[in-house]
């Protein structure tokens, strides 16, 4: 058994995208706050349930369980949750929250307070998509805006380089085309990357000939017989030498 490093962060956190329809969520607080969290989650078609004294309109057009409690009872919070794979803090009343907290703990559930970040298990990011690439961004409760402007800085990037964008239609279409190719993913995975260091074909992606590049990468996949690029992080770092300046300028 490994041993557990002495110096490890207690709420060190890895970002993941959980299919969320196998979710029984639990949202305390029937405020602007809760119903936020309430609509992400019931619109990414988790199950949904709030828990509060009043409800806010909008949660009545929702998909959602409404569960009308003062929220005094711990028996009472340890049945609302007992299901629940995450639990979402969101009231006005500290002591309500500091007890809901405490119960969530207990029983080992992941808890998202909306109230104080650090001691949430889960953040809920600022999201954004382009052409099919998520973008999820989160300064973990140290600063909304900050996370708010890094998000639209990025989206804005995405959005108005066009050299990106060929890049992005290419590698998507040439590892859809050598899935139907090659079988083994640990050949394909070794060339994606392979592919992406050929500077003929990345040529080819930036003057927008994504046939003529595509036609030729399938060309090398065929042929080639080595491991390809598996070092990602040496892989993106040989691009990003070739290519990055490049990618740069092509932001307006």
């Amino acid at each position: 058994m490994r041993a557990r490093p002495e110096a490890i962060d207690e709420r060190m956190r890895v970002p993941l995208y959980v299919e969320a329809s196998k979710l029984t969520v639990v949202v305390f607080g029937g405020g602007k706050v809760g119903t936020r969290r309430a609509q992400k989650f019931a619109n990414a078609g988790a199950r949904v349930r709030v828990v509060a004294k009043e409800f806010s309109e909008d949660l009545y057009y929702l998909n959602v369980e409404l569960v009308k409690s003062d929220l005094e009872r711990e028996d009472e919070i340890r049945k609302l949750i007992e299901d629940a794979d995450i639990v979402v803090i969101a009231t006005n009343n500290k002591e309500v929250n500091d007890k809901i907290f405490r119960i969530a703990k207990e029983m080992g559930k992941l808890v998202n307070d909306a109230t104080e970040a650090s001691r949430s298990d889960v953040h809920v990011p600022f999201e954004a998509e382009v052409d099919g690439i998520r973008i999820a961004v989160t300064s973990e409760g140290a600063s909304g805006v900050a996370a708010h402007v890094a998000l639209a800085l990025i989206e804005r990037c995405l959005k108005s380089n066009e050299f990106f964008k060929r890049i992005n239609e290419f590698a998507r279409r040439f590892k859809r085309e050598l899935k139907e190719l090659i079988d083994d993913p640990k050949r394909r995975f070794g060339l994606y990357w392979y592919v992406m260091l050929q500077r003929d074909i990345i040529e080819m992606v930036r003057e927008g000939k994504i046939d003529e590049a595509l036609e030729k990468a399938l060309a090398i996949a065929k042929s080639y017989e080595g491991e390809g690029m598996t070092d990602v992080k040496y892989a993106l770092g040989k691009f990003l030498e070739e290519w990055g300046d490049e990618l740069l300028r092509a932001w307006p």
